[in-house]
C-alpha cells in the first residue's frame, strides 16, 4: 500500500517530548503470531517500546468501534509469591472480567468511558483490581493483515488509592481482535499490598463491533484543543542553574520518582516517566492514584464551591446538623465543618500531649477497621467510634484521613439539603469547577454498597488526575478561584487558604526559626527563605508515597508524584529553590 503520515498519536509516541513515551522503534513491536494466541501467560516483562508503534508504521487499515471483552486470569507478577496475594478476600493475582469501549478517529484510540471501571471491588471473592484505561493509539506494521493498538491501562482498586501504572495492546480486523497483552511497569505506595510487583499478561478478548456513545470523538478533540501546553522539565536547567535544578528533590532515591512537573506562566515542564523497561508509554494520558492530595484537590475545592454558590457561612455548618452522629459522647456537637476541615475537630485517639504538637498522634488507632469499612454507613460508624480529647473543637491539629472522609460526606448532605436529594458532591466539582477549567474526566474511588452500587466519593484520598489536571486545579487556586472571569470558588476563602490575608492555620510542631508549620482547610503551609532573604509561604498538597503539588507565592505550581516508602522523605525545599530561580520570591 502507500505510505501515508503516520497517526497523530504515533507521532507524538515517536517525537519522545515532554515526557510523552519511549521512542518506539528500538526494538520490534509483539510479534502477531504471539497477540493472536489469545489467552497466554507471558515468560517476561518486556521493554515498553514493544507495545508500541515500529518507526515503520503505517495508518491502521480497519476501522474500530465497539467493546472488547476481557476474560479474567492470573496475572503474571514478579516476584511470583505475593505477599498477601488475597486481601478482603479478593485475588491480587488475577485480571477482573471487564468490557470496555473504545473508537478509533485517526490515529487516536479513545475509551469510551474515563472513569474507574469498578470491577474487583464490586466482588466478594473474584479479583481484587478495578481499573482505567485512557486514550492511545491505532496503527499497522508493514506486510501484516492487522491493524493494531495500544493504549495506557492502570490497574486500582477502590479500597486503596496507588495505581500500577503501564501499557496494553491488541491487533484487530473488522470482525474479531486479538488476546490483549498488557504489563504494569511502575506504581504508586500502597498502604496494604505492601509488597511492589510488576504485573503482565495476556487476556482472551471477544470483540463485538458497534458505534460509539454520541460526542465521544467530538469531546477528545476539544479535550486535546484544552491541553496545556507541554515542554521537556530540562528546558528550566538553564535558567534554574545545574546545581539547583540537580537538588531539586533533595536526597530522594531516583528510584521511587515517577515524575514531576513545573507550571511556569501556562507552560508545563514534564520530566520523563522513567520505568525499569524505558520510559512509561502516554505518560500524559496516564493517571496517577494521589492518595491524600484528594484533601486539596476535593475537600478544599469543594468546600470553595460550596461557599461561593451558598456563602462562606457553610463552613460554620454543624456536622451534627447534616450526619447521624452515633458517637458516645458529646464532642461532636459543636464540630463545624471548618473544624474538620483543618483536622482540628478534638475528636480522636493518641495522646493529650499538645506541646509540641504531633499532628500523627494517634492516627493509626483504629485505622484498618475504619478503611477497610467500604459501604457508607459502616464507614460513617466507624468515624464516630472515636474518643474524645479533652480540649474542643477548633484548637488543635490531629491528621486524621477518617476526618477527611467525614467532611466529604458532611458537605454531600449539606449540598443534598440544599439542591435537593439527587444532588452530589462530586458531580457538584466535575459540572461546576473541573470541566470549566479543562479537567473533563476526574475518577474517584467511591464506597461500595453490597448491591454493588456506588455511593460516596472517599475525599480521604481515592482520585486519579493526570499531571495535567493537578496543574490545571493548582492554577486555578493560584488565580484566586477565578476562571476566565468567572468566580467558581469562593475569591475571599480562596485567598485566605493561600495565606493571601492575615487569615492563618492552626500550626503544630516544635518552633522553627522561620515560623511554624501549619493546616489551615486541608492545606499545608511552611516558611521558606527566598534567595534574596525574605521569608515566603508554600502552599503545599500531599499524598502518601510522597506526591505534592506546592503553589508558591510567585504563581508557579510544581508536582512531584513518587512512590517514597519507609522514613524516607518528599521535601518540596528544592522545588522551591527551582521556583524562586525561575522567578525571584524576594523583591
Amino acid at each position: 500500500m502507500t505510505r501515508n503520515r503516520l497517526p497523530p498519536m504515533a507521532a507524538l509516541l515517536l517525537a519522545c517530548a515532554c515526557g510523552e513515551a519511549g521512542v518506539p522503534g528500538a526494538s520490534v513491536p509483539i510479534p502477531l503470531e504471539e497477540l493472536t494466541l489469545g489467552a497466554w501467560s507471558p515468560p517476561a516483562m518486556l521493554p515498553n517500546d514493544r507495545f508500541l508503534p515500529s518507526s515503520e508504521a503505517e495508518p491502521a487499515r480497519h476501522p474500530f468501534s465497539g467493546t472488547i471483552t476481557f476474560a479474567g486470569a492470573e496475572i503474571g507478577t514478579e516476584p511470583a509469591e505475593l505477599d498477601p496475594r488475597r486481601f478482603m478476600g479478593r485475588d491480587t493475582k488475577r485480571f477482573p472480567d471487564v468490557t470496555l469501549g473504545f473508537v478509533a478517529d485517526g490515529g487516536d484510540l479513545i475509551p469510551w468511558n474515563r472513569n474507574l471501571v469498578v470491577s474487583g471491588t464490586r466482588t466478594e471473592a473474584g479479583s481484587y483490581w478495578d481499573l482505567l484505561v485512557g486514550p492511545g493509539t491505532v496503527w499497522s506494521e508493514p506486510g501484516e493483515a492487522w491493524s493494531r493498538a495500544a493504549f495506557p491501562l492502570q490497574l486500582a482498586s477502590s479500597v486503596e488509592n496507588e495505581t500500577y501504572n503501564g501499557v496494553a495492546t491488541f491487533a484487530f480486523n473488522d470482525r474479531e481482535v486479538s488476546g490483549v497483552r498488557f504489563q504494569t511497569v511502575t506504581q504508586g505506595r500502597p498502604y496494604f499490598l505492601v509488597q511492589r510487583r510488576l504485573m503482565r499478561g495476556q487476556l482472551a478478548a471477544e470483540y463485538t463491533p458497534g458505534p460509539a456513545p454520541g460526542e465521544v470523538i467530538e469531546a477528545f478533540a476539544a479535550e486535546k484543543a484544552g491541553r496545556l501546553p507541554l515542554r521537556p522539565i530540562s528546558d528550566l536547567r538553564p535558567r534554574a542553574g545545574d546545581a539547583v535544578f540537580d537538588a531539586m528533590h533533595g536526597e530522594m532515591n531516583v528510584e521511587n520518582m515517577v515524575t514531576a512537573a513545573f507550571l511556569v506562566r501556562d507552560t508545563l515542564y514534564v520530566a520523563d516517566c522513567p520505568t525499569p523497561f524505558g520510559d512509561l508509554p502516554f505518560c500524559r494520558e496516564q493517571r496517577f492514584g494521589i492518595w491524600s492530595v484528594t484533601k486539596s484537590t476535593g475537600n478544599t475545592v469543594a468546600a470553595l464551591r460550596l461557599a461561593q454558590r451558598y456563602g462562606r457561612g457553610v463552613l460554620d455548618e454543624r456536622v451534627a446538623d447534616h450526619l447521624d452522629v452515633t458517637a458516645d459522647h458529646d464532642g461532636w456537637d459543636d464540630v463545624r465543618f471548618r473544624d474538620v476541615l483543618d483536622m482540628a475537630t478534638g475528636v480522636g485517639e493518641g495522646s493529650t500531649r499538645t506541646e509540641p504538637n504531633s499532628t500523627g498522634d494517634g492516627y493509626l488507632i483504629g485505622y484498618d477497621d475504619w478503611y477497610t469499612a467500604i459501604s457508607r454507613d459502616a464507614r460513617i460508624r466507624q468515624v464516630f467510634r472515636a474518643s474524645n480529647h479533652p480540649w474542643g473543637p477548633g484548637e488543635v491539629v490531629r491528621y486524621r484521613d477518617q476526618d477527611a472522609f467525614l467532611i466529604g460526606a458532611a458537605m454531600d448532605a449539606y449540598l443534598k439539603h440544599r439542591a435537593g436529594p439527587e444532588a452530589d458532591l462530586w458531580e457538584m466539582l466535575e459540572d461546576e469547577v473541573y470541566r470549566p477549567i479543562g479537567v473533563p474526566h476526574a475518577p474517584t474511588n467511591r464506597l461500595v454498597e453490597a448491591d454493588g452500587s456506588l455511593t460516596l466519593p472517599q475525599m480521604s484520598q481515592g482520585t486519579y488526575p493526570t499531571v495535567d489536571d493537578l496543574a490545571k486545579i493548582a492554577r486555578l487556586l493560584q488565580n484566586g478561584g477565578v476562571h476566565e472571569g468567572e468566580p467558581l470558588l469562593h475569591p475571599g476563602l480562596t485567598a485566605e487558604v493561600l495565606y493571601r490575608t492575615d487569615v492563618r492555620g492552626i500550626t503544630f510542631g516544635p518552633p522553627v526559626d522561620i515560623g511554624q508549620p501549619s493546616y489551615y482547610l486541608a492545606l499545608w503551609h511552611q516558611n521558606y527563605a527566598g534567595e534574596g532573604g525574605c521569608v515566603v509561604d508554600l502552599t503545599r498538597m500531599s499524598g502518601w508515597g510522597g506526591h505534592r503539588v506546592v503553589l508558591f507565592p510567585n504563581g508557579i505550581v510544581a508536582i512531584r508524584i513518587s512512590k517514597v516508602t519507609g522514613s524516607e522523605a518528599s521535601p518540596v525545599e528544592g522545588l522551591a529553590a527551582v521556583a524562586d530561580r525561575l522567578d525571584p520570591f524576594c523583591p
